[in-house]
């Protein structure tokens, strides 16, 4: 009975300790105490001059990356982020769209999005407004600077998402064997 408490404690504790790593890895330390954890998506929507300079967490799909003259731009769905910060919840949370400007080369190449299921996390600096089109509409959204991002890649063998170490399923979780999940042999 106590070896079976004492795994499950051991367990608990593993999961918490992995959960916290995921959340620091997700804000830097040089951005700690500068991030408005506060702040949210729907706060902005509406009055992004309001907040032009402060940092925030926001995060979703990527619907489009493209390099400009300013760095690589990407338009990204919003989605509401977990205990966990990754934008994990289905399309339908959305509350609207946002412009990320990349001007300091975190990210490494706008065809990293090209997988429809990749997810952000930004701290991002408030910049304001920008237009954008959707469909035949022009529509104003907030826009925001790097600071940091954060890359999620769908993994496959837990159904969930993880962070993004450069290379594409199968090599970004580790190899799994030559007919893959499930079929090790």
């Amino acid at each position: 009975m106590k070896r079976a408490s004492l795994a499950l404690s051991i367990a608990l504790l593993c999961l918490v300790a992995s959960a916290c790593q995921r959340t620091a890895d997700v804000i830097p330390d040089n951005l700690k105490g500068r991030v408005d954890r506060d702040l949210r998506y729907s706060d902005i929507k509406d009055h992004p001059e309001t907040y032009r300079g402060k940092l925030m967490l926001a995060g979703g799909r990527v619907l489009s990356a493209k390099r400009t003259q300013q760095g690589i731009e990407l338009t990204v769905l919003q989605i509401p982020l977990s205990a966990e910060l990754i934008p994990a919840g289905p399309d339908s949370e959305t509350k609207g769209r946002f412009v990320i400007i990349d001007r300091k080369d975190q990210v490494p190449d706008p065809a990293v999005f090209d997988d429809e299921k990749k997810r952000v996390t930004v701290v991002g600096e408030v910049l304001g407004s920008t237009t954008i089109k959707i469909d035949d509409v022009q529509q104003q959204v907030p826009e925001l600077a790097v600071k940091h991002i954060t890359i999620w890649d769908w993994d496959h063998r837990n159904a969930g998402y993880g962070p993004y170490y450069g290379y594409g399923y199968p090599y970004a979780w580790g190899y799994r064997g030559y007919y893959g999940y499930p079929f090790y042999w």
